[in-house]
């Protein structure tokens, strides 16, 4: 069986390769199995991952007992978070942030998402000239994601760099091969990034309170649902999810949605002659190649899934990058076809948990695609230089991408 942390030592293409070698060899033969790993099962299969993500009662999104007891601070940032809650916590908690986060607040930010993704090549092709060497991810479509969660929720500008500095550290705080929880020392990490995190939000949120402002901490500073507010630590663990649900898919999809395009010429030749074909474009891009090709649930009962009996108290590892290459499901999976309808893929989720930021995912990927095509006249990717890519095997996509800009004249 396939060592998921060896996995991450490998160059990238071979690593793909071996991943939905693994995935598709798992899938074909059952539609869930036993780990390698004492207590966790996989889910390989379309409609057994949609019935995990979508019964709470059974598959709980709570992992807040796995927390040790010396890191109180931790929990209770970690109460914010609604995708790691069940109801009735979950139903109030995200009542609240739903009404700060808007369809109205997020389609509002177009003009100036495009304006961010402007100013950074602009001073990319300014430095460097017309031929622009380039990191797509860390000069780019890292820092567009950042600056847009920041501005959101009314971070000053000076203190922009320590935002996206604080999404790398948390997306790198996971072990690379383990379907589990992380260990002992990435969570000593975490607690000591949040305690850092938390002092400086808390001080943001007071200010908020005490002089609101049109930004999304003073919305969720004092709106009320049934006469409930959040409290300080409340915000704090809703904003640093957002460092992650914002900041991931988002800087990871552009980066994904370029490389993919890259590896299939004619794609990028139609989106080019026709833009309008571009929303199509990033939805397969989501079912083929997710940012995050994984979800986990613990089960509260016994479960029948799949044809076997999940015990109580199972760690459920849902493969989304398998689900989405079922041919139950997709039509010829692993063909990369951008006018294919990929309306029911599971990347940003399903049911109760579904991703409240995904239209923003969406929304930024599309404009940062728009900017890039507009601009140029073709991105290259430089696949002999040093491409680094994410260590966890939860996440797929590159953190550095080395690429040259051939911008138009």
């Amino acid at each position: 069986m396939t060592d998921f942390a060896a996995l991450t030592r490998l160059p990238f293409d071979r690593r793909i390769e071996e991943f939905f070698a693994y995935l598709d060899g798992r899938r074909e033969v059952e539609a869930v199995g036993e780990s390698r790993e004492p207590g966790v099962w996989e889910v390989f299969r379309h409609d057994e991952a949609v019935r995990v993500l979508g019964d709470f009662r059974t598959f709980s999104s709570d992992m807040n007992h796995f927390i040790p007891e010396d890191q109180r601070q931790l929990a209770r940032a970690a109460r914010g978070n609604f995708v790691g809650i069940d109801p009735p916590d979950h139903t109030q908690l995200r009542a609240l942030v739903s009404q700060a986060f808007s369809p109205r607040v997020t389609a509002a930010l177009e003009p100036r998402i495009a304006q961010i993704a402007g100013r950074l090549l602009d001073a990319v092709v300014e430095e460097r000239g017309p031929v622009a060497p380039l990191d797509l991810v860390g000069e780019f479509a890292g820092p567009l994601s950042a600056i847009v969660i920041a501005e959101l929720f009314g971070i000053p500008e000076d203190d922009h760099p320590m935002i996206s500095e604080w999404a790398r550290a948390l997306l790198g705080s996971r072990p690379a091969g383990e379907l589990s929880v992380a260990d002992e020392a990435a969570m000593q990490n975490v607690a000591d990034l949040v305690r850092r995190a938390s002092e400086y939000l808390v001080h943001h949120i007071r200010e908020r309170r005490a002089r609101p402002q049109d930004d999304l901490t003073s919305r969720l500073a004092t709106t009320e649902v049934d006469g409930r507010g959040l409290d300080d630590e409340e915000i704090v663990g809703v904003i640093g999810m957002f460092l992650i649900a914002g900041y991931l898919p988002a800087s990871v999809l552009t980066a994904n949605t370029v490389m993919t395009l890259d590896e299939h010429p004619a794609a990028l030749a139609e989106v080019r002659r026709q833009p309008e074909l571009l929303p199509g474009a990033i939805e397969e891009v989501l079912r083929w190649r997710p940012p995050l090709v994984r979800d986990q649930r613990l089960t509260t009962c016994d479960a029948e899934l799949g044809g076997r009996t999940i015990p109580a108290g199972s760690m459920v590892c849902v493969w989304l990058a398998s689900a989405h290459r079922d041919p139950r499901r997709f039509e010829n999976p692993d063909t990369f076809d951008i006018r294919r309808n990929s309306g029911r893929h599971l990347a940003f989720g399903k049911g109760i948990h579904y991703c409240l930021g995904a239209p923003l995912a969406r929304l930024e990927t599309r404009i940062a695609m728009e900017t890039l095509l507009r601009r140029s006249e073709r991105v290259e990717i430089n696949r002999e230089g040093p491409v680094e890519f994410h260590e966890s095997i939860g996440v797929l996509g590159p953190v550095r991408l080395p690429a040259t800009l051939f911008t138009r004249r």
